[in-house]
Order: C-alpha cells, then sequence, then structure tokens
C-alpha cells in the first residue's frame, strides 16, 4: 500500500531560509509566451517549410500527432499517479488487513533514546531561570528556546498560537496594596503581614488572581478549609458569619470553592493559609526543609467560571473578536489574599468565639477558637485586609507541533505539559516541561532514524498561562473544537509530573487504566517494573489485585479536554507518599517561592531516575494510542461507573421524591441498562477482530465509534452555574473542583433543589443524562443505519 508523501525542509548550521518555491512556480518563472502576430509570423529563417507537403508530409504529420498522443498520455499518468498518491487515500482491498499495529520493538527504541540526564537537567534550568508568570517576563522568551529544536525536529507543522487575554496581576508599586493588619480602635497597626518578596525575581508578588480589589476592616473568624459543613457548622455553633473576615486553610476543596462559600454567606473578605497540620510533619525523618516552611506563601487563582479568557467566554480569545466589557460574573466580589502560617497564627491567637472541633484543630501553637474578634484585652481589635489587584488584557502564547499520521490521520494524540508558573516552579512545571521536551525528541529521530511514521497523528504542546485557570489551553480547544471534538483519541497531561519519589500514580478517564497498566509493566525503575512497585505502594482499594488510578481533578490543563469536550485524559507522574500523608494537597511547595531547582534536587529526583522512568512510561502510553490497529480505549470500564452512579443515586431517594421523581423503573435507569448491553455486544466484536481479515476502511469505521463514544456525553449547555464543564458523566462536584463526580449534572440539581425548593434543574440533568446513554447506545449499535 502507498502511503503519503511528505518533504522536510531542514536548515543547517549557518543556512539563512529563504521561501520554499514550487516546481509549479519555478516553471512559470521560466515561461514567456507571446501571442501578437500569431497569424503573420514569419518562420525564422532555415526552417523547413515544405517538410509536411505532400505524401511525405502526411506521413509525417500523423506520426508527430501519434507521439504527442502517447507522450500526453505519459504526462497525464505521471501527474495522475503523483495527485493519487499524495493527495487521495490509496483504495484498500477489502481483505487487505491492518497495515500498522502497535510494535514493542518500536516501543524498545523510542524508549532507549530518552535516557540521557542532561536533556532533563538543561531543560529545567530554562523553566527555573525565573519566575515565569503569563503576559509577564519572557515566557514568549521561552516559547521561542522551543521552537527553535521543534523546527529542526521531525515534524510536519510547529506553530505559536497566540491570544489576547485578560489577566490579574497584583500592585507592584506598594506592598501595603496588598497586606493583612491588625488595628486596634485608634487605628493604630498592631500586626501587618509579610508579603515574602524576593529580591532576585522581582515580578514575584503573593496573591490570588481574580481577586476583587477592595479594602474591609472587620472582626476575623476561622472558616477551616470553607466547605459549605464547616460553614453550616458555624452558624450552629452559633457564629456570626455575615460581616466577617474569614482566615480559610487550603486544602480539601478548590481555594476557588472556598471563597464563594464565604460570599454567599455574607462574609467581606477571605485570607488563605496553609495549616502545618497539612503542609509538615515533624515527626518525619525527610529534612524538615522538605516541608513547608512557615514564611512561605502558596499562590492560587480563585475564578469562579474556567472558561478560558473571562471577556471571551463564548469563542476563541483571536485577534479581531470582540471581549465583552464586564467579565466579573465569572469572578469573586470580595477580596481575597495569602498569608503563610506564621502570619496567620498572629492573626488567630487570642481568637474569641468557642472552641473548635476537635478535628478542625491545625498544627498552629495555638488555641483554635472560630472568633469571631478576639479576647480580652483585645476586644476592640480589627482585621483590615486591603488588596489591589488589576485585570490587564495581555497576549498570551501556546506552541504546538504536529506528526500527521498515516493511515489514521484524522484521529489525534495529544500530549501536553504548562510552561507558565507562579514562582520558579521546577517541581510545577518545570518537570512536565522537560518530560515532554524528551518525548517529542524521541519520536522526531524515530522519523529520522528508522523512516518511521505513526498510525494516527500525535500532537505536542506547550500550554501558558496554565496557572490562571488553564486559559492557554481552554482558547486552543475553542479554536479547533469542530476538529477536535471528533477526532482526539486522547490527552496525556503532564502536571508537576515528578512531585515525589515514593510510587507512579495516575487520575485517568477509565477507558485509558489499560493504556497505563501496559505502559507501567514495560518500564524497570530500581530493577522491578513501575507496575508492581505501584501495585505495592498503592493497591486499589476495591480491588487489591490492582494499583489505584484517581478520577481526575478540575483544575488542570487536562480539564478542558475530558470535561468539555469529552475526550478521554490521563495525568501520569511519581508522587509522594499519599496514604501516609492523606490530608496534603499536592507536594508541600506547592505554588511557592521554594520550588527551585535545588529543592527538586535535594528531596525528589537528584539523578534524574523518576524522571527518565516517566518519560519512558509516557513514550510507551502515546505510542500505544497511536499505532495501535484497535484503539487500546476499554470501554467496559464505563460499565462500573454507571454502577457506582447509579448506586449513588439511591442515596438521594428523598430528594428525587421531591421533585417527583421515581428511580425505580426510570427511564433513566433503562438507559443505563441498554447501554451496558450495547457496551458488552460491540466489545465482544471490537476486542477480538481479526486484525488480518478487517481492511483499514473498515477498521477506521470502528476506531471512529469508540472515540464518539464518549462524545455522546457532552451536553452544549453545560452543567448549572458552570458552562465550562459539559460532561454529563464524569465532572468536577459542582461545589468542589478538586472532586471527580459521577452524573454531576443530576446532584447540581439535587443541591439547587434543597437550596431553593425548585427541582426544574434536577428534571431536566435526569433527561438530559437519559438521552446522552441512548446516543451512546446507538453510536456502537450503528442505529442510524440498522434496520428495524
Amino acid at each position: 500500500m502507498t502511503g503519503r508523501l511528505y518533504t522536510y525542509f531542514m536548515p543547517t548550521r549557518g543556512y539563512i531560509a529563504g521561501k520554499p518555491v514550487s516546481r509549479w512556480e519555478a516553471d512559470s518563472d521560466n515561461i514567456d509566451i507571446e501571442y501578437k502576430n500569431l497569424d503573420h509570423a514569419r518562420p525564422p529563417t532555415g526552417a523547413c517549410t515544405e517538410c509536411f507537403a505532400g505524401r511525405k508530409g502526411q506521413v509525417l504529420r500523423i506520426l508527430l500527432v501519434t507521439v504527442i498522443f502517447f507522450v500526453g498520455l505519459i504526462l497525464g499518468y505521471i501527474i495522475r499517479r503523483n495527485i493519487h498518491e499524495k493527495l487521495i487515500m490509496p483504495k484498500l482491498n477489502k481483505h487487505e488487513g491492518v497495515q500498522q499495529d502497535y510494535d514493542i520493538k518500536v516501543s524498545e527504541q523510542l524508549r532507549a533514546r530518552v535516557l540521557h540526564v542532561d536533556n532533563y537537567a538543561d531543560n529545567m534550568k530554562v523553566i527555573t531561570s525565573e519566575v515565569m508568570l503569563s503576559g509577564m517576563g519572557n515566557i514568549i522568551g521561552k516559547i521561542e528556546y522551543v521552537k527553535k529544536f521543534w523546527k529542526y525536529y521531525k515534524f510536519d507543522s510547529v506553530k505559536i498560537k497566540q491570544y489576547s487575554v485578560q489577566l490579574s496581576y497584583p500592585s507592584y508599586i506598594f506592598q501595603s496594596d496588598n497586606q493583612v493588619t491588625i488595628m486596634n480602635e485608634n487605628k493604630t497597626i498592631i500586626f501587618k503581614s509579610h508579603n515574602n518578596v524576593s529580591n532576585t525575581q522581582v515580578i514575584y508578588q503573593p496573591f490570588n488572581a481574580y481577586a476583587h480589589s477592595g479594602d474591609v476592616l472587620a472582626d476575623l473568624v476561622y472558616g477551616h478549609y470553607g466547605r459549605q459543613e464547616d460553614f453550616d457548622k458555624l452558624e450552629k455553633l452559633g457564629v456570626a458569619l455575615n460581616g466577617t473576615i474569614a482566615l480559610i486553610r487550603y486544602g480539601r476543596i478548590h481555594a476557588a470553592n472556598k471563597v464563594r462559600h464565604a460570599e454567599e454567606r455574607g462574609i467581606l473578605g477571605v485570607i488563605l493559609y496553609c495549616d502545618p497540620a497539612d503542609y509538615t510533619d515533624p515527626d518525619s525523618y525527610v529534612d524538615s526543609a522538605y516541608w513547608l516552611q512557615n514564611w512561605a506563601i502558596h499562590l492560587s487563582q480563585v475564578r469562579y467560571s474556567l472558561v478560558g479568557d473571562p471577556t471571551t467566554p463564548q469563542y476563541s480569545a483571536v485577534d479581531g473578536v470582540h471581549h465583552i466589557a464586564d467579565s466579573n460574573s465569572s469572578l469573586p466580589t470580595i477580596p481575597v489574599l495569602p498569608v503563610s502560617y506564621s502570619d496567620a497564627e498572629t492573626l488567630m491567637a487570642h481568637m474569641d468565639g468557642v472552641t473548635t472541633p476537635s478535628n478542625w484543630v491545625g498544627g498552629m501553637n495555638i488555641t483554635y477558637n472560630t472568633g469571631p474578634g478576639y479576647l480580652e484585652p483585645r476586644t476592640s481589635y480589627k482585621v483590615r485586609l486591603k488588596v489591589t489587584n488589576e485585570l490587564v488584557r495581555r497576549d498570551v502564547h501556546n506552541i504546538v507541533a504536529s506528526i500527521r499520521g498515516k493511515y489514521e490521520e484524522d484521529q489525534y494524540v495529544i500530549v501536553g505539559a504548562h510552561i507558565d508558573t507562579w514562582t520558579q516552579g521546577a517541581i510545577d512545571a518545570g518537570t512536565g516541561f522537560s518530560v515532554i521536551m524528551d518525548v517529542a525528541r524521541t519520536f522526531s529521530d524515530q522519523i529520522r532514524l528508522e523512516g518511521w511514521r505513526p498510525r494516527r497523528s500525535i500532537i505536542f504542546a506547550i500550554w501558558d498561562a496554565s496557572k490562571f485557570g488553564h486559559i492557554g489551553t481552554f482558547e486552543w480547544i475553542q479554536e479547533y473544537e469542530k476538529q477536535l471534538s471528533g477526532g482526539v483519541v486522547a490527552y496525556i497531561n503532564l502536571d508537576a509530573a515528578i512531585r515525589g519519589n515514593y510510587s507512579f500514580f495516575a487520575q485517568s478517564s477509565p477507558s485509558l487504566h489499560d493504556v497505563i497498566y501496559n505502559a507501567t509493566r514495560r518500564v524497570d525503575l530500581w530493577g522491578s517494573p513501575v507496575y508492581d512497585q505501584w501495585l505495592q505502594n498503592i493497591p486499589d482499594p476495591e480491588s487489591a489485585d490492582k494499583p489505584w488510578i484517581q478520577g481526575l481533578c478540575g483544575d488542570s490543563d487536562h480539564s478542558p479536554f475530558i470535561h468539555h469536550l469529552g475526550v478521554p485524559s490521563m495525568s501520569p507522574a511519581f508522587t509522594y507518599n499519599i496514604k501516609k500523608y492523606p490530608n496534603l494537597p499536592t507536594y508541600p511547595v506547592y505554588s511557592t517561592l521554594e520550588d527551585t531547582m535545588d529543592y527538586f534536587s535535594k528531596y525528589i529526583d537528584h539523578d534524574y531516575n523518576y524522571t527518565m522512568a516517566l518519560t519512558q512510561i509516557v513514550t510507551d502510553m502515546v505510542l500505544q494510542l497511536a499505532d495501535s490497529a484497535i484503539l487500546p480505549l476499554n470501554i467496559t470500564n464505563y460499565i462500573p461507573l454507571l454502577e457506582q452512579g447509579s448506586k449513588n443515586l439511591k442515596q438521594y431517594e428523598t430528594d428525587f421524591q421531591n421533585a417527583g421523581i421515581t428511580l425505580a423503573g426510570s427511564h433513566l435507569f433503562s438507559a443505563v441498562s441498554d447501554f451496558t448491553a450495547s457496551v458488552k455486544w460491540f466489545a465482544k466484536s471490537y476486542y477480538s477482530l481479526n486484525k488480518n481479515k478487517i481492511s483499514e476502511f473498515d477498521l477506521h469505521r470502528l476506531n471512529h465509534q469508540v472515540i464518539e463514544l464518549s462524545r455522546a456525553f457532552i451536553s452544549e449547555t453545560g452543567l448549572p452555574g458552570l458552562p465550562q464543564y459539559r460532561n454529563l458523566l464524569i465532572s468536577p462536584h459542582p461545589e468542589n473542583l478538586k472532586e471527580e463526580t459521577i452524573f454531576p449534572g443530576i446532584i447540581a440539581g439535587i443541591l439547587e433543589g434543597r437550596k431553593t425548593g425548585s427541582w426544574i434543574v434536577l428534571k431536566e440533568h435526569v433527561t438530559l443524562l437519559t438521552i446522552a446513554l441512548q446516543r451512546g447506545s446507538d453510536i456502537l449499535t450503528d442505529d442510524l443505519l440498522m434496520g428495524s
């Protein structure tokens, strides 16, 4: 079978590339035809005017016409063949068999080329040399650095995509513009927070992106983790929340959810901090410098709606589009500021109110009281929270490279990592950047050295403005949504990829679990397969014979793929001991100035062994997804997910009764049953296909059905109040971005009904999910074309 032909232009050292000129352009430049006075043109001197006269001339004319005819046939054949080879997919014999499949030898070749420590060290230095804050500093310089490499690689395209978006920055004029103080009745400052600014990284300034600017003076209350149940508990204890400032711990739920819950309770401002009970372990054998230091300040964004650029929520922020004037509907209306736990300890010491429940007590050397206000003789003390943030339009830049597939070009495997950071970001984003750079290099080398080309297209992407709510990713997806929605096989996200050295770990869509298991079995670390170590360290609590894979959380670059487009996604990493430290939200110095290359080298991965192992794992994952003839997406993993979702709904029986809905025998449960049957029917034949007999054409059609299945659960309207989340099967919980929820629209409808007494949203989302399940069954059974 003849494949596509491609021409590569590879500049060499010292060569200045000009505009490539096609053969057609070159020919046209050398042709100059004049048609003037053609009828009266004189033959040139010496021309044969009698050659074609008489009988002899007639024979010559016939011969000339015959030669011209056959030359035309030959030229026509050559042109037609070239066009056919370059522009038309060769027609396949009905029983020709698959032309390309996953090959373990190719995997071994790819993995053997990613074991050079210097590559990882060099790429880490690129990221950690300065604070990479989006829209400021030198991110475009780093993007150009990547472009210089990728332009030399055997990629079919390398593009820098620019978007004009609204970002949020703190005041850089006076430190007092973003500060917390304690004042007495005479307005005398008793205490002021420390900003922990850096003399070497001048653009670093502690803040919460998109927090509202404001200056409030009020009593302080302790809000624990800022969950709805925490505020409910405070109200049951008789603590007045309205008109106060809340001191809230990071962890358990996303910072934006904490702020929204506080705002809904009438709280005037929020102060966020990392409690040492969550971010340190004084009894650990690890050097105390591994844990979060008392002066460190954790940065985050606090947007309510992650729809990419806040001023272009419905479309991509490319040049020339309209930007709405008021984006505040998706942003907090109260000031928010982070502080160190050293400052939090001072703020919380001597607080009045009642003693908190025992499970609210943290690791600071104080009594954890609820507030509001302070004990005698400090009853006149008030807390002042001043925040001066600015919303600014700035350009952000992604860089995207592609390798065209040989047989299923319109199906894509995408690997992505972000480049921006709040601080120097060795772990986040340095590790993900280092891994993707070497994965991209080895695939390029496979083409250059082996003449290989993937079955499906592969796309490598480095995202900007991830820390502001995965803006760069969302804008790119909005720009290419029509192509991506029907063609992306899977997305692999590399975010804080080496955050510990205890075990491999992954968050993933259910259909990708087998891909992860297979890749980790093929890569060894410390003399044994990564899979075996993973199984021993983090077994699945529901099934001890396999390692645990967590569901995907909301605030990372995979979110627009899985939650907005329905693309199966995963986020592989090496992590710390999550069993021993379940309350540690992520590695201790996340989003602080302490996330440096020195920290990474000393405490995480000195010799880059874990980084190289993860790169090998990701390389094999990409190859599985790009080259396997039968897609390695296990659709039968939908079945236990639906069983768990259905089981969960039964605990809301009272809510369904209040809404006038009977679950037993409902259309919803019937649709679940039908979908399950369709999955089993399709999987039985699909995964046992005879690859020697099926044609590429028929295989492509079946693979497309598998890809389309996850899109069946996408609702154009999105979840209630969260339009960025359109996946009706799996999305973040309405009150916690960090919690994956099955049937999220129904859960949102239940919460809305309890809050307002209206059950319309619940009824709508029961219907939408029922239709989505029916749609999924129709895709698998090809119901549109099948007979009755």
